[in-house]
C-alpha cells in the first residue's frame, strides 16, 4: 500500500512539474516570427491543401470552406480561390436552396426553419442565425442564449466553446444584426477569455490554432504574444499541414506520448480542420488590412 501511495504521489507530481513547464514554455518572452516565416508557414499551408485536394472535397463543413474562401480573397491567391471555386461547384451551385449558402454569399438569402437544423450542433444553429438575421431563429431561447458572452460557463468542458461563439459574434457583426454597442462588448469580453485559455492551455492543438485564429480575425491581434504564433510556426508539418496531435515524449515508430483532447498515442498526421485555420491565420498575418 505505501509503495503504491509513493507511485501515485511520484506521478502527480511529474504531472505537475510537465504542466507547469509547459505552461511556463508557452508564456516565455521570444522574438516574434519573422516575416519570412509567417510568409512561409502561409505557402507551405496552401501546397497542403491544394495537394489533398479530392481529400478535402470530401470534407463538406462549411466553417472550414469559408475560411478557405477567405484566406483566398484576403491573400489573392489563385490556389486558393480554384480550390474553393470547386467545391462551391460541388457543395453550393447546384443548390441554390442550400442552408450555409448565404454564408459564402451575404447577399443570398435561403429560407430557414428550425426543425431542419435542430439536429446540427448547437453552435451551428448560431451560426445560421448569424449570417442569416432571421426573426425566428433569434426567439430560439438555445440560440437566443449564445449572444449572451456568459455562455460558455455552462460548458466548461468543452474548449472550443468560447472560439465558437466569438465566430458566430463575428458574423453577427458582418450582417450587421443586433445591438451593435452590446454586440463589440460582448466580443471584447470573449477576446479577454481566450487570451486567457491561451495562457493557461498550453496544447498546441486543433483549439489553439482556433484561439489565436480569432484573436487575430476580430482584432485583437496586439494580444497574440509572440511565442503564440512561434509554437504555430514550430507546430507546421514536414507536409505543410498541422496536426491536431501535440507529440510529447516519443515512444517508438513514429509515434509519441502527446495531447490532443486527452492524452493519446499516436503519429502526427495533418488534418484539414487544423490546416484551414492556420492557412486563414497566416494569410490574415501576411495581408494585414491596410
Amino acid at each position: 500500500m505505501r509503495f503504491l501511495l509513493r507511485s501515485i504521489l511520484a506521478i502527480v507530481v511529474l504531472l505537475a512539474l510537465s504542466s507547469g513547464y509547459l505552461i511556463w514554455n508557452n508564456n516565455r518572452s521570444v522574438a516574434p516570427p519573422g516575416q519570412d516565416q509567417l510568409n512561409t508557414a502561409l505557402e507551405n499551408g496552401i501546397r497542403w491543401l491544394t495537394g489533398n485536394r479530392e481529400n478535402i472535397l470530401g470534407t463538406v463543413n462549411p466553417m472550414l470552406w469559408r475560411m478557405v474562401q477567405q484566406a483566398g480573397d484576403i491573400s489573392g491567391d489563385a490556389r486558393l480561390k480554384a480550390l474553393f471555386a470547386d467545391y462551391a461547384q460541388r457543395y453550393l451551385d447546384k443548390h441554390p436552396n442550400y442552408v450555409w449558402r448565404p454564408l459564402f454569399y451575404p447577399k443570398s438569402w435561403v429560407p430557414v426553419r428550425f426543425e431542419e437544423i435542430a439536429d446540427f450542433p448547437y453552435y451551428n444553429w448560431h451560426f445560421i442565425y448569424a449570417y442569416t438575421c432571421d426573426r425566428e431563429l433569434a426567439e430560439v431561447p438555445a440560440i437566443a442564449a449564445q449572444n449572451n458572452p456568459a455562455f460558455c460557463d455552462q460548458r466548461r468542458l468543452s474548449p472550443a466553446c468560447v472560439t465558437h461563439q466569438m465566430m458566430g459574434l463575428l458574423l453577427l457583426k458582418r450582417s450587421q444584426c443586433g445591438d451593435r454597442v452590446q454586440l463589440e462588448s460582448s466580443i471584447k469580453t470573449l477576446q479577454q477569455r481566450i487570451q486567457a485559455q491561451l495562457a493557461w492551455d498550453p496544447r498546441v492543438v486543433d483549439v489553439y490554432m482556433q484561439r489565436v485564429l480569432m484573436l487575430v480575425e476580430s482584432g485583437a491581434g496586439d494580444t497574440v504574444k509572440p511565442v503564440w504564433l512561434r509554437q504555430l510556426v514550430d507546430a507546421q508539418q514536414p507536409d505543410g499541414g498541422w496536426s491536431a496531435f501535440m507529440p510529447l515524449v516519443p515512444v517508438g515508430g513514429g509515434r509519441s506520448i502527446g495531447a490532443k483532447r486527452l492524452l493519446s498515442i499516436e503519429a502526427p498526421k495533418s488534418e484539414f480542420h487544423m490546416t484551414a485555420q492556420g492557412v486563414l491565420l497566416f494569410a490574415l498575418l501576411t495581408h494585414p488590412p491596410s
